[in-house]
């Protein structure tokens, strides 16, 4: 003896098979754009945690650059021997490179209105101050990856 099926369940069989394999294929295309998300949120963490990196450097080497012309100002007096020194600011081990700066002497200030209703001198010098720091990753070439300058015109008196 056959059992015969009635007719409305012939035409809904797989129809559940297809409708789960649809759902499915879309819960795969959204855990896909997540990962894809997540992996780019994270390059561009990766990225500002680097620029950040780069900055304190400069920002370092420029004070640095800033404290050394002072030293020199007050060891030597004259500044026209300061024109294009430079050095290295130190205690960033973890850069791509060490952070550096060049001074260059500008020119020789008098009483200009430097202290406004002082009296007395105001001779000094201006010095600019040019920095360079670098983020913590390198490129294949091994050159940094990100590199931040700064610039600051520094009086002295």
């Amino acid at each position: 003896m056959t059992r015969t099926v009635p007719m409305r369940h012939r035409s809904e069989r797989g129809a559940v098979l297809l409708v789960s394999l649809v759902m499915l294929l879309l819960l795969t295309l959204i855990g896909l754009a997540g990962m894809r998300r997540a992996q780019l949120e994270e390059r561009m963490a990766g990225n500002l945690r680097d620029r950040q990196m780069a900055f304190q450097a400069a920002e370092a080497a420029l004070r640095a650059g800033e404290a050394a012309a002072l030293e020199r100002y007050r060891r030597d007096g004259p500044m026209a021997s300061i024109d294009d020194a430079g050095g290295v600011a130190g205690g960033f081990s973890a850069s791509a490179a060490q952070p550096v700066y060049r001074l260059r002497f500008l020119r020789w200030l008098a009483s200009e209105g430097l202290e406004v209703g002082k009296a007395g001198s105001a001779n000094g010098v201006a010095v600019e101050v040019n920095a360079e720091g670098f983020g913590a990753r390198r490129q294949p070439s091994g050159e940094p990856v990100s590199s931040v300058r700064l610039s600051s015109i520094f009086f002295i008196r």
